[in-house]
């Protein structure tokens, strides 16, 4: 028996257990998320992989920038060629071609301009050993070769183009039953050309599913970005799974704005997944892009690797991984398991969730108070005075059903969620008044702060001196807290018909609320009889306490009972306690409350802890990326409720200790939040430089330069303040700052005039030498534009007063690709040639005025001083400048196509 009662004193509902308990569960689901979030080991068994061959490839692809109107992309695509080439020798299943043929037009209506691309897409085909599959039911891999100006591309999209490369080698030694074909494309980076231009392929027409491989940061794990239906999830069930469909909902509407050929692929009826790596975006598009600086490294690419040969070869001999079904829901656990059930699921068992909860949660709670009430009458069955009075009874019953000794306690709890909510807008509000881009660097102190204000003010507000014994005032939190999630259920449900799957955790929270408020019913009514002794305190019934350090809360319930009751002749002064009593208040009693915390706990903490560490990795350095700040604060305020919020119904029997060391811990981080400088070297903030160039109008021979300007575009206070006046060629110069998708967009006249380079040995200095064409009209509503370029194979029209309804590029298929049109016409056209000096001769079509006026322009990349194949590359001494004069802190990216663009106007 002394045993019995020894356990009950180390686990029963008391303070030092429930904290024990609630800091071991908190620091166990942290610690494995977190551990979970690591790169995994490199295992010494390949399973037929090579990672020392993917690596030397990688070093190949990205030794230095190679953006499609760049030499140095040449030399990227004849080392993959000659690869693929070597790679698929003797096989007589396997074939390499060269598309030097292809070309398209597109438009994005959202944009209101179109392209216009000449492939130079390295395909390879392994042919299945399944004749059913030799022309139809394929499977597409893609991944593209070429990098922005600014990054050597090690993940965007070198480790890519490597682990595809494995996939051919692996593959022409391990024949698949569904024909594989590899598109390693060109010009993603400049508009998806690749990926647009593999459509007009005939090899296009044998692939209905697809994996694209990407890059959005610097390594770390990759992610499964999106995917279009759930028998595609099916072959993402790999050894180190990392995906979450709310990133699929996140570019579905518009929160990430970024593309990738996913896009055109989903566009062309293809159904298929989006691999990507997300973590380091400050490196993105910079120079940190690059092997030396990938997080991660070798491990990085294996985990690529690895994912995407599982998933292949699922996709290649599993017929269940192709068909049409229901978009999916899909999330990783700690790294090892991958959870996908369909969107109708979902709904369903929302539906069902909301049906059967509350009425389940009435018919306990009635059934509960009926039996407590039974208990609290006399035991001789005679009811005395005012009780004889039936509607006195009734009332009492009433009373006792409810649990209600105060409007308080109800209200109290949604005061605390209004509070919390209150002071977490505050500490928004006071974070982007003082230092609104600390997330960008410190995400992990924002949400610490976060955390530790929500766990005080809901402490604060539902905790102190409460009116019911400890198991009353934890069931009573839990059907409160069960009356949010079904309300939250109630959105998440109408959100999930919308097409969003990512509020499963909605539902999850709420089943688990829902089985907690179960368990304590079913406690209360059969298994606390023994723990809830009563005894009389001026006629009003309490459930003796069953533990001694919670005789405080109960002498403060019948002190403030006392004080609300009216005494009379027939109450006693002191009641008497049993025996039997005693013992249970010194020993305690067990009960299901560890039950009940670690499922209510563990679930929507587990859950929400993943889409926390997700977000922070995928959000926090789109800070300068063109996302809204109080977006990304938000979504962490609301994360961290969510975090904090579940262990509630147990904070008035966490130790006091506690919330004086988050008093500490909130006073730091807050104050570091606010006040420490928000970019570091290693966390450097994007700066975005472009140089344009204006040449006067492009039917008059020009001798000069009209005007040459510096922009950068950034965070306008330290563009202003920091940046700018450290750069020679500014000082002096007025500055003009206006806004702009990347923050703020700051120009100046530039006095350091670019040179596009050498062609064949001769110098290409003069302005007439860049860019020269001219506008014809050929009808009414018609007209021819010729342009050419020295050293580029990008140019662009822009139109300013018209709306292009129609174009041909001369030599052309001709048209537009049928899913990619454009209904109301265009206002801009970019080209993009496979040779170089191309002379573009477009005809133009529109409806409305004869006038038609705007600018022919063209685009360079290269800055370096050196020698890369045949040609010289071109300077770009205002950018030197930028690189040179930077402060530690902030690198700089590319913020067009072209590091320099030149252009002319016309008018007809």
């Amino acid at each position: 028996m002394k045993i019995v009662e020894g356990i009950a004193k180390v686990l029963a509902f008391r303070t030092l257990p429930t904290t024990v308990l609630v800091v071991l569960v908190y620091g166990a689901l942290f610690g494995a998320i977190l551990y979970g979030d690591q790169l995994p080991d490199v295992p010494k068994n390949e399973n037929g992989l090579d990672l020392a061959q993917a690596y030397a490839d990688l070093h190949h692809i990205a030794v230095r920038p190679h953006p499609f109107i760049s030499h140095a992309n040449d030399i990227v695509h004849a080392y993959i060629l000659e690869r693929m080439r070597n790679v698929t020798a003797g096989v007589d299943y396997a074939e390499v071609h060269q598309d030097l043929v292809s070309n398209a037009s597109w438009a994005s209506s959202s944009l209101s301009s179109a392209t216009y691309s000449e492939a130079t897409n390295i395909l390879v085909k392994i042919q299945g050993f399944d004749p059913e599959y030799a022309t139809s039911g394929g499977v597409l891999f893609s991944a593209h070769y070429d990098s922005v100006s600014t990054a050597s591309g090690a993940t965007d999209d070198g480790m890519g183009v490597a682990t595809l490369m494995q996939l051919v080698e692996y593959l022409t030694k391990n024949r698949p039953k569904r024909t594989a074909v590899f598109n390693i494309n060109n010009g993603e980076e400049d508009g998806l050309c690749g990926a647009f231009t593999f459509l007009k392929h005939p090899w296009s027409n044998i692939t209905d599913t697809f994996l694209n491989l990407e890059g959005a940061a610097a390594g770390g794990r990759p992610l499964l970005f999106r995917g279009t239906s759930t028998p595609v999830l099916r072959s993402f069930h790999v050894p180190h799974p990392h995906g979450n469909v709310l990133s699929s909902d996140a570019f579905a509407r518009g929160v990430i704005r970024s593309g990738t050929d996913y896009t055109v692929y989903t566009g062309a009826g293809m159904d298929g997944l989006d691999l990507a790596f997300y973590r380091g975006r400050s490196k993105y598009h910079t120079k940190f892009d690059a092997i030396p600086h990938t997080v991660g490294q070798e491990k990085s690419l294996w985990s690529m690797m690895e994912s995407a040969k599982v998933s292949s070869l699922a996709l290649l001999a599993n017929d269940r991984t192709h068909g049409n079904g229901t978009p999916p829901v899909y999330f990783d656990l700690f790294g090892a398991w991958l959870v996908l059930l369909s969107l109708d699921t979902l709904l369903v068992t929302n539906i069902v969730l909301l049906i059967v909860g509350p009425v389940l949660l009435i018919v306990l709670v009635v059934a509960d108070a009926v039996i407590m009430h039974g208990r609290s009458q006399p035991q001789n069955g005679h009811v005395r005075g005012r009780d004889s009075n039936l509607m006195q009874q009734f009332w009492k019953w009433l009373v006792e059903l409810s649990w209600l000794r105060g409007a308080w306690t109800w209200a109290k709890f949604w005061v605390a969620l209004f509070v919390t909510l209150g002071l977490q807008a505050l500490l928004i509000f006071a974070t982007l008044k003082l230092n609104p881009y600390i997330a960008y660097s410190q995400p992990g102190l924002v949400l610490v702060s976060s955390f530790t204000l929500t766990y005080l003010t809901l402490v604060f507000v539902v905790t102190p001196r409460a009116t019911h014994l400890p198991e009353r005032q934890k069931h009573v939190v839990f059907l409160q807290t069960y009356v949010l999630t079904w309300l939250l259920l109630l959105w998440a449900t109408t959100a999930v018909g919308a097409g969003i799957g990512g509020v499963y955790f909605i539902t999850a929270w709420s089943a688990a609320v829902l089985l907690a408020c179960t368990i304590g019913c079913i406690e209360n009514m059969f298994g606390a009889q023994g723990s809830y002794e009563t005894h009389r305190v001026r006629r009003v019934h309490y459930g003796a306490l069953p533990h001694r350090d919670d005789r405080e809360e109960h002498a403060a319930a019948a002190e403030e009972a006392a004080e609300e009751a009216e005494a009379t002749e027939a109450t006693p002064l002191i009641q008497a306690q049993s025996p039997a009593a005693r013992t249970k208040e010194e020993s305690g009693a067990i009960g299901w409350w560890i039950l009940q915390l670690v499922l209510a706990v563990s679930v929507p903490v587990t859950l929400v802890g993943h889409i926390a560490v997700l977000l922070i990795g995928a959000m926090a350095q789109t800070l300068t990326d063109g996302s809204r700040v109080v977006t990304v604060y938000a979504a962490i305020s609301l994360l961290v409720f969510m975090l904090v919020l579940p262990v509630v119904p147990f904070t008035f029997k966490v130790h006091s200790v506690v919330a004086f060391v988050f008093i500490v811990v909130f006073v730091l981080s807050t104050v570091s939040n606010l006040f420490t400088f928000p970019f570091s070297q290693e966390e450097p903030v994007k700066v975005y430089f472009q140089q344009t160039v204006a040449l006067g109008n492009i039917s008059s021979p020009y001798t000069e330069i009209t005007q040459a300007t510096t922009s950068l575009m950034g965070p306008e206070d330290y563009l202003r303040d920091l940046i700018i006046p450290e750069l020679p060629s500014a000082t002096g110069q007025p500055i003009s700052c206006s806004d702009a998708v990347l923050g703020a967009a700051c120009s100046w006249n530039s006095t350091l005039l670019p040179s596009p380079g050498a062609y064949h040995g001769v110098a290409a200095a003069h302005p007439d030498d860049w860019l020269k064409g001219g506008v014809t009209r050929l009808g009414e509503n018609s007209a021819r534009v010729v342009v050419s370029a020295t050293n580029t194979r990008g140019c662009r029209l822009v139109f300013d007063n018209q709306r292009i309804t129609r174009h041909w590029v001369h030599g052309s298929e001709g048209g537009m690709l049928p899913q990619f049109g454009a209904a109301k016409g265009v206002t801009s056209l970019t080209l993009f040639s496979r040779t170089w000096d191309r002379t573009f001769t477009v005809d133009v079509e529109w409806e409305g005025d004869a006038a038609l006026a705007g600018r022919v322009a063209c685009e360079w990349a290269e800055y370096e001083s050196a020698s890369v194949g045949v040609a010289t590359t071109g300077r770009i001494p205002a950018l030197e400048e930028v690189i040179t004069f930077l402060p530690r802190w902030a690198v700089v990216s590319k913020a067009a196509v072209g590091l320099v663009e030149a252009w002319a106007s016309f008018a007809i």
